[in-house]
C-alpha cells in the first residue's frame, strides 16, 4: 500500500493559507492556515488529521488482534490526542491514546494485551518511529 498526501501553501507563515488533499477524494483541498491551526479559526488542521488517521489505524489493528483469539468487537472507540508545541524545539510533544471497547468474552487481561500488541504493530505507531527522508528541490 502507499498512502499519498499532499499541500499547497501560499504566503508566510501567519497570513499564508494552504489546501490539504489526499489521492482518495474524501480530503480534497481542505483549506487551512495558521489560524486553523493555532488559533481556533474554521479549516483543516494536520495533525488532527493525523490524529484520526491513528485512531483509525488503532481500531482496525485492535479488531484484528482480537481476531487473533476468535473474538469480535460489537464496537471499539478511540481517541488519539497529539500535543505538540509550535517552533522548532526539541520537545517531541506526547500523544495519548483512549480506547474503549465492548468484545464479548474477552477477559481484561486478554484486552490489555491485545491492545498492547496492537499498538505496537499499528502502521502508524510505527512510522511515527522512524526518520523521514526528503528530496527537495528550489524551482528557479
Amino acid at each position: 500500500m502507499i498512502a499519498k498526501g499532499a499541500s499547497r501553501w501560499a504566503g508566510n507563515w501567519k497570513e499564508g493559507a494552504g489546501t490539504l488533499s489526499t489521492d482518495n477524494p474524501t480530503v480534497s483541498e481542505a483549506p487551512y492556515s495558521y489560524a486553523s491551526r493555532f488559533e481556533g479559526a474554521p479549516g483543516a488542521v494536520p495533525e488532527q488529521l493525523l490524529a484520526a488517521a491513528y485512531a483509525g489505524c488503532l481500531n482496525q489493528a485492535f479488531a484484528n488482534t482480537f481476531s487473533w483469539g476468535n473474538f469480535t468487537a460489537e464496537f471499539i472507540e478511540t481517541q488519539v490526542e497529539i500535543e505538540i508545541e509550535p517552533g522548532y524545539n526539541n520537545n517531541p510533544g506526547r500523544i495519548h491514546i483512549t480506547t474503549t471497547a465492548l468484545v464479548p468474552g474477552l477477559r481484561e487481561d486478554q484486552f490489555e494485551g491485545f491492545t498492547q500488541t496492537a499498538k505496537k504493530g499499528c502502521l502508524i505507531s510505527r512510522l511515527l518511529k522512524i526518520e523521514a527522508t526528503m528530496d527537495a528541490t528550489l524551482v528557479p
